[in-house]
């Protein structure tokens, strides 16, 4: 649907307030359309000075005047020029626009000028979309405080639903309450959700930023990190068997594994044996993600930020090293609050911290009877069992163990999170609710 229609957003801001909910709302419009291949057009007060997302190059201000505005209903001195003035900017402003988006335009007194200048442009443009999002559910002003003050053609103008327009608010609840408030029928009422920018919300780094959005780990219900050599005593192997079983429980999954200081010898062949592995377990090559694969300089170094950084887009951590010191790792993602899988078999585990984790047998080289060093070897289904039983049997406790994380995942906070993180992301909303509305027949 790119470049398809033209759009703007229409607004009246006489400057970049970061506070302002509408403006980080209207930065959020800006970021939705400049993802997906749009040249948005902004409207905004004389005063008014770009900068940040305003002055990207793609994007296209247009002023209109400064006037005088009032935040009851009110007939002032200018009142009739400044419509004028008001309609001829923004005539020149919407040449060549399909879709205009406004905030707040027919809803507040401040914009009362501004309400009735754009009508005068969409009565005399009627293949001009408006989209017109409003911004509290509350009554906006009635005929009842207009009629004592305006002449008869500026009652009639507002009385009459806006040309052309959807009435756009945030919960379906709420569609009838619009409707009555703006003299509308209930099927010219839109629900488009706020979105929230993943990286802002999760602060991102730039490259794990464009992964989530290549990766579309924003739409995935778990996600694991694990960022590690590929040294075999990591027991990688362990994190994708139990992940590819999590998809038993109706989950999508990705796994990210951080593999830096991995590019020779023995460790090229053991990922090679995990991609196989992985496939052998149902995980498909994009649940499975290497991040040396994905760029070049991950494959020597992660930087610290950007482990974090996707750390804070995952729920789940799997620890199945057979031997650790300490394990920041495992600390830094218990910090972000993921579901935490431990190795029990590597008793240290349980005192460095704590019994608030799963804890689930992957061996170590410890012996957990002497506590000295040795081994701790874990046979799914113990000595007298065939190989093709102990495969079973192994599948089996993967799943089990992925049935505890599904447990974990599906209680409150954690399924809220993923709820919003899937439904409430940038790309959700513009996909599923925003850019349809460009292109709806009325």
């Amino acid at each position: 649907m790119s470049l398809q229609k033209k759009v703007c957003i229409f607004t009246q801001f006489s400057e970049i307030s970061p506070a302002y909910s509408l403006n980080r709302i209207v930065q959020d419009q800006l970021k939705m359309l400049l993802s997906h291949g749009y040249e948005p057009t902004v409207i905004a007060a004389e005063s008014f000075e770009p900068a940040g997302i305003y002055a990207d190059k793609r994007v296209t201000i247009k002023k209109i005047p400064n006037v005088p505005v009032h935040n009851e209903v009110k007939k002032d001195e200018s009142f009739d020029e400044d419509v004028a003035n008001i309609e001829r900017a923004l005539k020149d402003a919407l040449a060549g626009i399909d879709v205009v988006i406004t905030h707040d335009i027919i809803y507040q007194p401040a914009a009362l000028k501004h309400n009735f200048a754009a009508r005068r442009v969409a009565d005399g443009s009627p293949s001009l979309r408006w989209l017109h999002w409003i911004h509290s559910a509350t009554s906006p002003h009635t005929l009842t405080n207009l009629k004592p003050i305006f002449e008869d053609q500026f009652v009639q103008t507002v009385l009459k639903p806006f040309p052309n327009s959807f009435y756009v608010f945030f919960n379906h609840y709420s569609i009838p309450r619009i409707a009555k408030n703006f003299n509308v029928p209930e099927d010219l009422v839109r629900i488009v959700h706020h979105p929230s920018d993943l990286a802002d919300v999760f602060g991102l780094s730039e490259d794990v930023a464009k992964l989530n959005i290549d990766k579309k780990l924003y739409s995935t219900d778990a996600i694991a990190v694990y960022p590690i050599r590929l040294d075999r005593g990591k027991q990688v192997e362990f994190v994708i068997k139990t992940m590819a079983m999590l998809k038993e429980f109706n989950l999508s999954v990705k796994v990210i594994i951080v593999d830096f200081h991995s590019t020779g010898g023995d460790k090229v062949t053991y990922r090679d044996e995990l991609k196989n592995i992985a496939i052998d377990y149902g995980l498909g090559a994009d649940e499975l993600i290497w991040t040396s694969e994905y760029k070049e300089f991950w494959s020597v170094e992660v930087p610290h930020a950007d482990v974090m950084s996707l750390m804070r887009l995952a729920n789940v951590f799997i620890m199945p090293s057979v031997s650790e010191s300490y394990s920041l790792i495992t600390q830094e993602a218990g910090l972000n609050k993921v579901v935490l899988v431990l190795n029990q078999d590597f008793p240290p585990f349980r005192d460095i911290f704590g019994t608030n984790a799963i804890f689930r047998k992957y061996s170590s080289n410890i012996d957990v009877m002497s506590g000295e060093d040795g081994f701790t070897k874990t046979k799914y289904g113990g000595d007298n069992v065939s190989d093709d039983e102990r495969g079973n049997l192994e599948k089996n406790y993967h799943k089990e163990t992925a049935g505890m994380i599904f447990g974990q995942l599906k209680k409150k906070p954690m399924a809220l999170s993923i709820f919003l993180r899937k439904y409430r992301n940038l790309e959700y909303i513009f996909e599923h609710e925003l850019e349809a509305l460009f292109m709806e027949e009325m």
